[in-house]
């Protein structure tokens, strides 16, 4: 039985065939790892320096927004929005690129809508502020950058923008604020005329229906009980003539009636017989009223009453006067003589006619009287109808104030505004920290470059070499032998004799093409980075 004397592969270490193997592929790994890192050295050394120039603005509230609040718009960051798009506006970059001469390579070689799209992406705009309790950040101030390859002219551009931005965010306040106070001036004269025409409208209406309008009713009420009562004390005043008629036309006819009747009946008095013919009269008065009124009718109730007091008074002194009755006598006998100081019938038919005059002008009052109560109470009817149109027109006159009142707030704010911010004295934007000419290149970072090309140099090197590990079907070991095939091998016999010439030549060769190859990947890196800024934005930013 044979016996091997070299070790199997099992017994190998990876580090030991890792190292084999890297001895074996030393120079394509060497070679690999040249070429990729002279190509990305060359790379990161001939990428062109971009700078970066930023200027700091401040947004000042000099007044507070409690104490004025400003119909002008608010929101900062809107307001930053829309001037970025003016500044970022076609007419504005070509206007900011022709001032600067900015971007010349690329406007030889490329078009304006190519070094406009480049424009915009180098201006940056960068909010900033405390966090507030909503969530959300309210602006405080803002930071305007710019990037470009002239370490000059970024701080020039950079400056340019803040003052645009500056000088815009004051414009906008201000024809905004002149605008809204011209816009709400039309308004309000709109309003006012408005405002008139409900007022005309409700005064015509008010002087149209004078007396019938809802505010009115408790005084029309108030005048209607107080017609009714002159027209029961008309009424008692015309009763008061006609007795006093009846009594100067009963004398006129027999002067002694009362002494001949006091005469005939020794125990009925003239005062007595006086009640007796007043309380007849009323009664008639009743009966005559119950047939043309109801039961509750003032005047139906106020002859009742009127008729029992003078019953009950009839009563009281009925019995007082038997005392008087020798006297009454005697009196009524005295005065059955003629009485030379008793008024003539001449002196009774100018009482009557006087009378007669009184009770014609009680009863022209009277029909006045009720006159007016008709059209009071025709007032009264006509309440619920004058209520709801007046509701309408107040409701419209109402509605027009209301709204005259706010315009005419929001223009006093307004107008507040617009001397506020002629005064500067409104939000602005002060340029706190101006843009520098930067020290140093903002990018490429070429350290990071470096190290970045190193890495990929290694993975490289490694990747070639197990790739070419993978095809190569050379046998380089006895391990590969007896893995290959069962014949035992009995002893390994390493190279001997010289290096031949050819062989010298070929590696030679190789290595004039790996220099070469080095020296083709350097150059083309360099002719790819040279004055490429597009590809350092890429990689940088």
């Amino acid at each position: 039985m044979s016996h091997d004397l070299l070790p199997t592969a099992a017994e190998d270490s990876l580090v030991l065939r890792l190292v084999e193997i890297f001895r074996r592929r030393m120079l394509l790994a060497i070679a690999v790892f040249a070429l990729v890192l002279a190509a990305a050295t060359s790379f990161a050394l001939h990428l062109p320096d971009l700078y970066r120039a930023t200027a700091l603005v401040l947004v000042e509230r000099p007044v507070s927004e409690a104490i004025v609040r400003a119909p002008v718009s608010g929101e900062v960051e809107s307001r930053l929005y829309i001037i970025k798009q003016e500044i970022l506006s076609r007419d504005r970059l070509i206007e900011l690129i022709d001032r600067f001469n900015l971007y010349p390579d690329l406007r030889r070689r490329a078009g304006i809508e190519e070094v406009l799209a480049q424009a915009r992406n180098d201006i940056v705009v960068q909010p900033a502020g405390p966090e507030q309790v909503s969530g959300r950040t309210k602006t405080v101030s803002f930071t305007l950058s710019y990037t470009g390859d002239a370490r000059e002219t970024v701080a020039d551009v950079a400056n340019a923008v803040a003052a645009f931005y500056v000088q815009q965010n004051q414009r906008m306040r201000s024809e905004e604020a002149i605008r809204t106070t011209q816009f709400l001036r039309d308004q309000l004269a709109e309003a006012k005329r408005e405002l008139d025409r409900h007022e005309a409208a409700m005064r015509e209406y008010t002087s149209r229906y004078t007396g019938e309008l809802p505010q009115q009713v408790g005084v029309n009420l108030a005048t209607l009980e107080r017609l009714n009562t002159q027209l029961r004390l008309n009424g008692e005043q015309q009763i008061r003539v006609i007795e006093q008629r009846d009594k100067l036309f009963d004398g006129l006819r027999d002067p002694n009636v009362i002494a001949r009747a006091a005469a005939g009946d020794a125990d009925v008095t003239p005062q007595a017989l006086e009640r007796l013919r007043q309380i007849e009269e009323v009664r008639q008065k009743l009966a005559e009223a119950e047939v043309q009124f109801t039961a509750r009718h003032p005047d139906v109730v106020r002859l009742r009453e009127q008729l029992a007091a003078m019953e009950r008074e009839h009563t009281e002194t009925e019995a007082a006067e038997k005392k008087k009755r020798e006297e009454a006598e005697a009196a009524a006998r005295a005065a059955s003589a003629p009485d030379p100081d008793a008024p003539s019938p001449q002196v009774r038919r100018r009482s009557l006619e006087s009378l007669d005059g009184e009770l014609e002008k009680l009863r022209q009052e009277e029909m006045g009287i009720r006159r007016t109560i008709a059209a009071f109470e025709q007032r009264l009817e006509s309440s619920p109808q004058r209520q709801q149109e007046y509701s309408l027109i107040t409701r419209d006159y109402a509605a027009a104030k209301d709204q005259y009142d706010s315009l005419f707030k929001r223009f006093d704010e307004a107008q507040l505004t617009e001397s506020m911010e002629a005064g500067r004295a409104g939000e602005r934007f002060r340029v706190l920290e101006p843009a520098l000419p930067p020290e140093g290149p903002a990018a490429p970072n070429r350290m990071r470059l470096l190290i970045l090309g190193l890495l990929v140099a290694l993975a490289a090197a490694i990747g070639a070499v197990l790739l070419r590990e993978q095809f190569d079907t050379a046998f380089h070991s006895v391990d590969d032998v007896r893995a290959y095939t069962a014949v035992p091998v009995l002893i390994s016999i390493p190279p001997i004799g010289r290096t031949t010439i050819g062989r010298r030549l070929k590696v030679a060769l190789a290595m004039a093409s790996t220099v070469a190859a080095i020296a083709l990947a350097a150059s083309t890196a360099a002719y790819l980075a040279r004055d490429n800024a597009q590809l350092v934005r890429m990689i940088a930013f």
